[in-house]
């Protein structure tokens, strides 16, 4: 599912990626294209493939943590608009196919965050990380609240209260892991995607 879903994903939005491509090139200096190190399945390393929605220097410098407010400041004009609708996360379509990712699972985490939870993450990480996911569909918007709501203990919060609620919808993801709810879970952030 994850190599037919991601080819078809891949070929049928390509006119629309390319077309997101060049608005991001055109609205702000830098490469369309940011890859970010994240942890796929058994704890190995990879290069997460997004469009790029900050400004070159703050996309570098949030490799590794939370947007803060700061950054979400330099978050470009495009970069709005892909993020609300989750578009950045199109191109992760590659991982797919080339077997770092899925379709659907827990989303990956950087290195950091993998270090602070070892136990936990050894679980989330024995399946491979999905472009959506339960905890993306039920969590996302509370995510965001209680993040901008933070201000600049953002990454304390997100360390302390979000990774610990984030937890519970993996595992459960884990636990009761198949084919229908991943369809399910594909459906929902369709639904939730045309909501916006």
């Amino acid at each position: 599912m994850d190599i037919c879903g991601a080819l078809f994903g891949l070929v049928f939005l390509s006119p629309f990626m390319i077309v997101m491509a060049a608005w991001v090139k055109l609205d702000s200096i830098g490469p369309a294209l940011y890859f970010q190190t994240r942890i796929t399945k058994g704890g190995k390393p990879f290069k997460a493939v997004k469009f790029r929605s900050m400004t070159v220097v703050d996309c570098d410098a949030g490799n590794d943590g939370v947007t803060t407010p700061d950054k979400q400041n330099r978050i470009t004009k495009s970069g709005r608009f892909i993020r609300k609708y989750r578009l950045d996360e199109l191109t992760q379509l590659w991982n797919v196919l080339v077997g770092e990712m899925s379709l659907v699972g827990p989303r990956p985490q950087t290195p950091r965050y993998v270090e602070i939870y070892p136990e936990q993450y050894a679980v989330i990480n024995s399946i491979r990380p999905g472009i959506t996911g339960l905890s993306s569909i039920k969590f996302h918007e509370a995510e965001e609240r209680m993040l901008k709501q933070a201000g600049e203990k953002a990454d304390e919060v997100y360390i302390n209260k979000i990774l610990p609620m984030k937890f519970k919808y993996n595992l459960f993801y884990i636990e009761n892991y198949g084919l229908l709810l991943d369809i399910k879970i594909i459906w929902w952030t369709i639904l939730g995607m045309i909501k916006k």
